[in-house]
């Protein structure tokens, strides 16, 4: 069901030598008290913060690179979802890459 879902509904994400279909969109209000920024020399510091849904594979790794609509950004946390029979999907928090990143790579 989950494939069905991105198939339809997702964007194209380069990972690696892949390119899959995932969601991929910026991070909102909500999901934003779910990651715990850290304060730069000069306060809060505004990060683009996007999250990620896609398939299980290619396996997503912390630092890895994904390209979105020429956007080129870095996976900072990751998690596979399991159901009854294994993993169902990837769940990611992504930062865009080149941009000051004091966030660190655990959210």
């Amino acid at each position: 069901m989950v494939e069905k879902l991105l198939a339809q509904y997702g964007t194209v994400v380069t990972v690696g030598q892949h390119r899959v279909r995932a969601l991929f969109q910026p991070v909102t209000g909500k999901l934003e008290r779910l990651a715990v920024p850290e304060p730069g020399p000069l306060g809060q510091v505004d990060r683009d913060r996007y999250i990620y849904i896609g398939p299980v594979e290619p396996e997503l790794k912390e630092d890895m690179e994904l390209t979105v609509a020429g956007k080129c950004c870095l996976v900072r946390s990751v998690q596979r979802i399991f159901g009854d029979n294994g993993p169902v999907y990837c769940w990611a928090l992504c930062v865009e890459k080149g941009r000051e990143d004091t966030w660190g790579t655990n959210c």
